[in-house]
């Protein structure tokens, strides 16, 4: 199958997915919004990101997100000061929902649907600082790809902070268990995919559909690291946590594992 059919695949996917992430939602996020103290990164695990954002000023500066979902994550970073704000997703639903929360907000915030790796080159060297949230690299097959957009949209001495799933918590994606021990349902951190979620994308109410079919990919730390450093992005900081970001069983042994990361990087 072709990267453009994987894509459409995926588009479909989360098209379908958004209507299940409102219901379970139930308006809360535009009821949030409303009020301009109010923030989606107030979950225990994004206090390390609070704490990486206190170090980088934001304020007056032009931010993306890529992909951005529905725009909730770029949204409250732009109440840290940034003075504009573009989000990019390949879902039309998740763009159309991005643009009610962003009137809501009240925030000067675009939204654009696009396949990340199709963005234009009038947005080239526009950006201060690039977000890259949990969840995001494993939808893109190839890295050097994806990362060359990071890189040429960047300003230089542009940073971006990717803030992610660690791929080693992607080797129980496919049902392993602690309890069970059941080693055969591990996913190889080295075959790199690409795999499906047949039961649907909602992670907010939990609910299994029958699904378009939509594909991930495994990539090592290594895959990620190489991806950036050949784009011409500095790694100024990496740090790994054993916080858990996924939907992972919560048995005993997972806060032992490196589950997430942080990695800010600059452009040259």
């Amino acid at each position: 199958m072709s990267d453009n059919a994987m894509f459409e695949g995926n588009r479909e996917a989360w098209n379908q997915a958004l209507k299940y992430h409102q219901k379970a939602l139930q308006n809360s996020l535009q009821l949030g919004f409303q009020n301009p103290d109010f923030t989606t990164l107030d979950r225990e695990y994004d206090r390390v990101l609070i704490d990486k954002l206190k170090h980088i000023d934001l304020s007056e500066k032009t931010i993306a997100q890529i992909p951005c979902n529905n725009g909730r994550e770029l949204l409250s970073l732009m109440r840290l000061g940034a003075k504009e704000a573009i989000g990019f997703d390949i879902s039309d639903a998740a763009i159309l929902e991005a643009k009610q929360l962003a009137e809501i907000a009240k925030e000067n915030a675009t939204f654009i649907r696009t396949n990340v790796l199709d963005i234009g080159a009038e947005y080239n060297n526009r950006f201060d600082f690039i977000f890259i949230s949990q969840g995001s690299l494993q939808w893109f097959p190839d890295l050097d790809a994806y990362f060359g957009v990071v890189a040429r949209l960047l300003k230089q001495g542009g940073q971006v902070l990717i803030f992610e799933i660690h791929p080693f918590a992607y080797l129980f994606e496919n049902g392993f268990s602690f309890e069970k021990q059941n080693f055969d349902s591990l996913t190889s951190y080295f075959k790199k995919g690409p795999y499906n979620y047949p039961a649907g994308l909602d992670y907010f109410g939990g609910v299994e559909y029958e699904s378009s079919e939509c594909f991930w990919f495994m990539h090592k730390m290594s895959d990620i690291i190489n991806a950036i450093l050949n784009n011409g992005i500095c790694v100024q900081e990496f740090e790994e946590y054993n916080i858990e970001m996924a939907d992972n069983p919560d048995v005993e042994g997972y806060d032992q594992l490196p589950l997430s990361y942080i990695l800010i990087g600059n452009k040259k």
